[in-house]
């Protein structure tokens, strides 16, 4: 059964919300974000070879993503990654790579999972996505995976309990993005409530079944796709012609939540999205005044690169061979790069939004 195992590891977006250490030309998934010595990519294929065939493991990028991947990924097989032309969002993605794997196996069982999490206890993870592949395999269900929340985050969606369908296995009742607090704190108290880890699981072809009821759109495009592969058409101008005609549509918003074959899994392995600096902060070793420094030094206790005096609750992360000082500053992002210094409140996303489009802007008007 477990031949019929697949992980599409989801490696193409930009990653703006950990700006200015991520960017377009070096997203935050080649990036050692947590200065552990690999890349998040990198450690999410680790994560997933431990109980997954790594012929059977999937990265799916972006075209101007395909060098830096296979250098990061030597061990990956050159038709295990597959590059998408342009950004169409999830769907696009997952229904390509649905087809790709059922062409191959048409008994697949297909694992979703993005590149930039952290998982804590990954014996229970193995444990769980096992118990997910052999739920999916069984049941022409959607399956995604939620965590207990331990506080009231704003910047995670929810995914609301219904029935319970098996052990520790419910239908979803509701999808909700990223609610304001009170309304997180809400969620929280009816229990109700778990943390979209953004994982799923499913049947390749109970997908490919399910999205034709949810877009005329999509349907077509699907079609179309199948019916020239069939043919032998070349593979790359086909994709390129799809993804031009393809919606913007996000899995859970496009999919999802449109139809009732949906479940939720709750599980308890230790998760963390590394979406933000906030994210970042709270999920690493702090020092004595409730700091986190990424700076990169030999040894930081005895050749510190930062100096801080009278400052807490901050992050801050510098480039190798950079000292700073810093005094009197608390709650702060001081993230440096070679070539951009940004220094604002660390979960202050809307002033980091606006300064990426603002330094977009000046690039724009002095290329």
């Amino acid at each position: 059964m477990q031949n019929n195992y697949y992980c599409i590891i989801l490696a193409g977006g930009i990653g703006t919300r950990l700006w200015p250490a991520s960017r377009q030309q070096m997203p935050k998934q080649f990036l050692d974000i947590l200065g552990t010595g690999e890349t998040l990519l990198q450690a999410t294929y680790k994560r997933y070879a431990k109980f997954i065939d790594k012929e059977n493991i999937i990265v799916m990028s972006n075209e101007r993503y395909k060098d830096i991947t296979m250098q990061q990924l030597p061990q990956l097989p050159t038709g295990n990654l597959l590059l998408e032309p342009m950004r169409r969002n999830t769907v696009p993605s997952v229904v390509w790579a649905a087809i790709h794997i059922t062409r191959i196996n048409p008994d697949a069982v297909m694992l979703i999972t993005p590149a930039d999490q952290l998982i804590t206890d990954e014996s229970t993870f193995e444990h769980d996505m096992l118990n997910g592949f052999e739920y999916v395999a069984h049941n022409q269900r959607l399956l995604t995976v939620g965590v207990t929340p331990s506080h009231p985050e704003t910047q995670f969606g929810y995914i609301q309990m219904n029935e319970q369908r098996a052990d520790n296995i419910f239908q979803v009742k509701s999808f909700t993005e990223k609610p304001e607090e009170e309304f997180a704190k809400m969620f929280i108290e009816s229990k109700e409530f778990l943390w979209n880890t953004g994982l799923f699981l499913w049947s390749a072809r109970t997908f490919l079944e399910t999205i034709q009821h949810v877009s005329s759109e999509v349907t077509d495009i699907l079609q179309r796709v199948q019916a020239m592969l069939s043919v032998g058409d070349d593979i790359p101008t086909l994709i390129q012609q799809a993804f031009s005609i393809c919606p913007n549509i996000p899995l859970e918003t496009g999919v999802l939540e449109k139809v009732d074959n949906v479940d939720v899994m709750q599980c308890q392995f230790g998760w963390s999205d590394l979406g933000t600096w906030i994210q970042v902060f709270n999920i690493m070793q702090k020092t004595a005044d409730d700091n986190v420094v990424l700076s990169p030094t030999e040894d930081a206790e005895t050749n510190p690169s930062t100096f801080l005096y009278d400052t807490s609750d901050c992050i801050i992360k510098l480039p190798k061979g950079k000292i700073a000082s810093i005094k009197d500053l608390h709650g702060y992002a001081v993230i440096d790069t070679p070539d951009i210094l940004m220094i604002c409140r660390k979960d202050d996303q809307q002033s980091i939004r606006n300064f990426v489009n603002d330094v977009t802007l000046r690039t724009q008007q002095n290329s």
